[in-house]
C-alpha cells in the first residue's frame, strides 16, 4: 500500500456522520435493464434526493454509478445506469458541492494517517483486512480513522450548515483519532497483515473456544496482543 489517496469515500462519511442521508435496498421493479432504480417501500423525494445536483447513485450488484437525474417517490435515475430486478442500490442525500468538501478533508487528513504508517514502515507492506478492507466503505480501521480525523477537522458532520460540531464535540473526536494515530506510531497497532501489536483490534468476549484448535488459537491471539 503507497501512502497516497484516502481509506474512504465521501458517501461512507455522509453514512457515518448523517445515517439519515443514506438509502439503500434493493430494486423490486420485477424487470430487466431498466433505466430507473425502482424501490416500492422508498420515498427519495423525501429523504433530500435531487436531480441534476452531483447526488450519486451507486448500482452495487454491477459496481456501476452515475450522478442522480430524476427522482421520484419510489424511483431514481443515475446517467449511464442499469437496473436488474434484485440490484442492489446504494445513494446519500449530499450534492456535488458537499461531495467535494468533504473528499478534500478526507484527502487532508489521510495525510496525517500515512505520516504515521510511513514512520513505522506500514506504507510498504501489505495490510490487514480489518486495518483496510478495499472497499474505502468506512468498516475497517483506517477508513473509520479517516473519517472521523475528517469530521472534526470539518467540523460540519454532514457537509451541511446548521450541523457543525461544539467545540466539545470537536476536542473528544480529534482525541480519540490522536490516540489511534499515536497507537499506530508506537507499534500498539499494527495494520500489516500478520499483525500482532498489543492494542489489536479484537473483542474479547466474541473469542468463543468451540473446538480445541480454536482454544489453541485464542491463546496464541493473547500471548501476541500482550507481548509488547
Amino acid at each position: 500500500m503507497t501512502c497516497a489517496g484516502r481509506w474512504a469515500n465521501a458517501w461512507a462519511y455522509a453514512s457515518f456522520w448523517c445515517a439519515g442521508s443514506l438509502a439503500l435496498g434493493l430494486d423490486d421493479s420485477g424487470l430487466l435493464a431498466q433505466a430507473s432504480l425502482t424501490d416500492s417501500q422508498a420515498d427519495f423525494e423525501n429523504a433530500g434526493f435531487q436531480a441534476n445536483k452531483g447526488m450519486i447513485l451507486y448500482n452495487t450488484t454491477q459496481s456501476t454509478s452515475g450522478p442522480i437525474a430524476a427522482v421520484t417517490p419510489t424511483t431514481l435515475t443515475a446517467t449511464g445506469v442499469t437496473w436488474d430486478t434484485d440490484d442492489g442500490y446504494r445513494a446519500v442525500s449530499i450534492n456535488g458541492a458537499e461531495i467535494a468538501t468533504i473528499e478534500h478533508y478526507l484527502n487532508v487528513t489521510a495525510g496525517n494517517i500515512f505520516a504515521v504508517m510511513a514512520s513505522v514502515g506500514a506504507c510498504d507492506c501489505t495490510l490487514a483486512s480489518w486495518a483496510f478492507n478495499g472497499l474505502y466503505d468506512g468498516n475497517d480501521f483506517l477508513g473509520k480513522l479517516n473519517i472521523i480525523e475528517a469530521g472534526a477537522y470539518h467540523t460540519c458532520r454532514c457537509g451541511m450548515p446548521g450541523q457543525r460540531m461544539t467545540p466539545d464535540e470537536r476536542t473528544h473526536w480529534l482525541t480519540q483519532s490522536n490516540m489511534q494515530l499515536d497507537a499506530i506510531r508506537t507499534g500498539k497497532i499494527d495494520v500489516c497483515q500478520g499483525a500482532t501489536g498489543s492494542d489489536y483490534p479484537s473483542v474479547g468476549w466474541a473469542e468463543q473456544s468451540l473446538t480445541s484448535w480454536n482454544a489453541a488459537k485464542i491463546i496464541a491471539n493473547r500471548i501476541a496482543r500482550t507481548s509488547t
